[in-house]
């Protein structure tokens, strides 16, 4: 009697706990399941749905992963494939909101629900997210396919446009599906998702300022953008909930009700002044989780958690602050991609934390990703192992123009909305070589607009001549700015290493002299300490 009482009791708490959880939100890990079929299907192949020659795979899962190091990177395999996965949904979450997150896809992907094409998605790069409400059958099964063209000469459709960093030289093309797949249930009153790419929307935005270090105290904010998909008016109250590393409640503030009309987008805000914080840092990777929280008439409507730091910055008089201390900037210029032989960049949380942290444990300080945006997990693998990143959007060797600006600066865009809440980003990266003054301060504006407050500079490398720039940096000498902070960009480079290695010591050369680069004069790169 009393072994069947302790299983009814946990019976009970489980659906009460499962039943309060889908009041508000449901995230869902949807790795698992997926179908892999790699070359092109057929329009009947497509909406038949015949699994049985489709390899079964978890997702992260890159269709080419395992020629990784195997191959050198220019011969990564590119073509097409389609994934698939079939899913069910209760049939009482037919009164709710459906939406389906990407972290990436790469190269162009074009999405199906239920044999329907709901859209595409091109750069490669960033996240993208579908609402998936009108196609979704409650209660019965789904299938979900996405067509994926991994071609090294993508071009974009519509404009018949190459990405400027779809390049052989530093972008392994590890294609198909690489990164996480999340599956979002909530109420037709919601905060939205932080995915600009085809929702157009920009989530939760969390920052803190008035920040006073010594007496560990700063005002926390909080900003969610709302939307209510109701046939009817909502008084929304807006709560906050600031949650240590131990689970422990430090803050809860909140704003007055607010009106929101049927079909109205708005934003909410909420601030406090908080006490007793510990600064996230270099090496010390310390994160709070903030919980906001829609409520309509007494009732939890929605909750999101948002993991993030908070930190003091400053830029300039040629230097660099954290937490009213100057940092000399050291450490990585780390492919993107970040992958493991034979095994790609689809790995594990844990090895991405144990692989940014071997930086920290080095005594590096930064990683500056080449060219293009990080995926999500290592971000937030920044975050917890303490190592500052620059952050890229995407690009090649030079300035461009016309629609690849235009393809550069969407993904920037794209780029800060979702990355905006992870503290380990200092830099926003324009350009991996200097940009025009006009282009910088299009990135700035777009800066300001979409994070005006996350205390990170907007700048790129060789920008040490344009004010506009907020830092630059140079890759094979080292100089001084009296306005911009800097540091020597990927410093640790054969030919950089010779800037301050002695004559006992490998690659020693007399200044000026040395290998020829490609069989041509080095000598602009073939400095040593000589010349310091």
């Amino acid at each position: 009697m009393k072994h069947l009482f302790s299983i009814f009791l946990l019976t009970f708490l489980w659906t009460s706990l499962h039943a309060a959880a889908s009041e508000s939100r449901d995230k869902y890990n949807f790795n698992s399941g997926w179908l892999l079929s790699v070359g092109d299907k057929s329009g009947a192949e497509k909406i038949n749905y015949a699994d049985a020659d489709w390899k079964e795979v978890t997702l992260p899962y890159a269709f080419n992963e395992n020629e990784a190091f195997r191959l050198s990177i220019e011969q990564l395999t590119d073509t097409i494939v389609w994934y698939r996965k079939h899913f069910r949904l209760p049939a009482n979450n037919h009164q709710k909101k459906v939406f389906i997150e990407f972290e990436g896809v790469r190269q162009g992907a074009d999405f199906y629900i239920n044999g329907k094409y709901i859209g595409f998605h091109e750069n490669g790069v960033m996240a993208i997210g579908f609402d998936l409400t009108p196609h979704i059958k409650y209660g019965q099964e789904n299938v979900i396919a996405i067509r994926i063209d991994n071609n090294w000469d993508y071009k974009e459709r519509n404009t018949d446009t190459k990405y400027q960093w779809n390049n052989r030289n530093f972008n392994a093309n590890y294609g198909g599906i690489p990164k996480n797949v999340w599956l979002h249930v909530t109420d037709k009153l919601y905060q939205t998702l932080p995915l600009y790419s085809n929702l157009k929307t920009t989530g939760v935005y969390v920052y803190a300022d008035d920040i006073h270090v010594k007496s560990r105290k700063a005002t926390i904010h909080a900003e969610s953008q709302i939307k209510n998909e109701h046939r009817k008016n909502k008084f929304v109250s807006y709560q906050v909930e600031v949650i240590d590393r131990d689970k422990n409640t430090v803050k809860a503030f909140s704003c007055e009700p607010v009106l929101v009309k049927p079909g109205e987008t708005a934003t909410l805000k909420a601030a406090a002044e908080v006490e007793n914080l510990h600064f996230w840092s270099w090496g010390y990777g310390y994160l709070y989780t903030i919980k906001t929280s829609l409520w309509v008439d007494n009732k939890k409507v929605d909750e999101v958690s948002t993991r993030t730091g908070f930190r003091k910055t400053r830029f300039g008089d040629g230097k660099i602050w954290l937490n009213d201390r100057v940092l000399q900037m050291k450490g990585f210029a780390q492919r993107t991609s970040n992958e493991w032989p034979g095994v790609g960049m689809s790995i594990p949380a844990w090895l991405s934390d144990y692989s940014n942290g071997l930086m920290t444990a080095c005594n590096a300080n930064l990683v500056r990703w080449m060219h293009v945006t990080p995926w999500k997990q290592d971000v937030e693998s920044c975050d917890r192992v303490g190592l500052i990143q620059a952050m890229p959007a995407g690009d090649a060797e030079k300035d461009c123009v016309g629609r690849q600006w235009e393809q550069r600066k969407e993904l920037m865009r794209d780029a800060i909305i979702y990355n905006r809440n992870n503290p380990s980003i200092l830099f926003y990266e324009s350009g991996n070589e200097s940009i025009s003054r006009e282009h910088m301060l299009e990135m700035k504006a777009i800066r300001n607009e979409y994070d005006p407050y996350g205390g990170r500079a907007i700048g790129s490398r060789e920008m040490l001549d344009i004010r506009e720039a907020e830092y630059g940096g140079e890759m094979l000498y080292i100089n001084k700015s009296a306005h911009h902070p800097m540091w020597a960009m990927e410093y640790s480079r054969d030919e950089g290493l010779r800037k301050y290695w002695d004559e006992y010591s490998y690659p020693y050369h007399k200044e000026g002299a040395g290998p020829l680069y490609r069989g041509k004069d080095a000598s602009d790169y073939n400095h040593n300490q000589d010349i310091l």
